[in-house]
């Protein structure tokens, strides 16, 4: 079964966010977050706090996957919200984080979207200005997180989306989030979203690492979870999907025999199937020319 909009997942998982930009809310008898989305969707963080039937003061983790704008936007406004949970992330999310122009990049895409979504009032109101993160925990491959009463949570390093990208793995619940390392479903499910969006090969290699586990719910950032028969075996046709848009693009690049233009087309085609509208087609397309690059060599 695909979940697509906010709830419950399970007794033990909170679905936040919004269908675009989704966060986790893990629970032992401490709780974690999984995923920063961006600052805009705070009104509706909001919202379902308000409403939660649930401690608030049990969250003690806020776990990045990765720092993408749209993976930690709303981390700053998280921290001031839950000042005593710990920031969670890679050690080359840290360095990457600790540059300047990053800081600023983030900042401003996360302020655009604010503008663009009408929502100054709520950005003074609920202080989403984004300035900076702080990383209290750094994580990699070994690493566990025990929540207590019997959840815990493993980390799992799977670049190729990005370099810093974390995965998260609950044995006892067979469940995994794996940020953007592994396929999601488009906007309207007709297929899977590929985003190895650095390096082509080690997110296949990534990606064969998370099949490999035992997987009944899967909680992707964007458009929602998975669940039953659908999760165990959606990372296996995730492969399948992998494998598929190489020699699609690979046949493309053969038949356009430039590499802007097969971009430009790819990106155009993967912007109508995701329907994004925090992603503009300037950075659509950079992302594409990156990973066609990384494919064809």
């Amino acid at each position: 079964m695909w979940i697509q909009e906010p709830g419950k997942i399970s007794d033990r998982i909170d679905f936040l966010g919004t269908r675009n930009l989704c966060l986790y809310l893990l629970k032992g008898e401490e709780a974690m977050i999984i995923g920063g989305g961006m600052s805009y969707i705070a009104p509706s963080l909001e919202k379902q706090f308000s409403e939660m039937d649930f401690d608030l003061n049990r969250i003690k983790y806020l776990v990045i996957p990765h720092s993408h704008f749209d993976h930690c936007g709303a981390v700053p406004y998280l921290k001031r919200k839950f000042p005593d949970a710990e920031i969670v992330a890679s050690a080359y999310f840290k360095e990457v984080l600790s540059k300047e122009k990053v800081v600023n990049f983030i900042a401003n895409a996360n302020k655009e979207l604010i503008e663009k979504s009408g929502l100054q009032d709520e950005y003074e109101r609920l202080n989403l200005r984004f300035d900076g993160i702080q990383v209290d925990r750094v994580v990699d491959e070994k690493d566990i997180i025990d929540l207590g009463d019997g959840i815990e949570a493993h980390f799992i390093e799977v670049p190729g989306h990005s370099k810093c990208c974390i995965a998260t793995y609950v044995p006892q619940l067979k469940a995994v989030f794996p940020s953007d390392a592994a396929p999601f479903y488009t906007d309207d499910g007709s297929e899977l979203t590929v985003l190895a969006n650095e390096d082509f090969s080690l997110y296949v290699e990534s990606l064969k690492r998370l099949a490999a586990h035992e997987v009944e719910i899967c909680c992707f950032c964007h458009h929602g979870a998975t669940v039953g028969d659908q999760a165990k075996n959606i990372l296996q046709q995730g492969l399948e999907q992998t494998e598929k848009l190489r020699n699609y693009i690979v046949q493309q690049y053969q038949a356009i025999g430039d590499l802007d233009k097969t971009a430009r087309k790819f990106a155009i085609e993967a912007s109508e199937k995701n329907n994004f509208d925090f992603i503009n087609y300037k950075i659509q397309n950079a992302i594409a020319k990156t990973m066609i690059s990384s494919i064809i060599g």
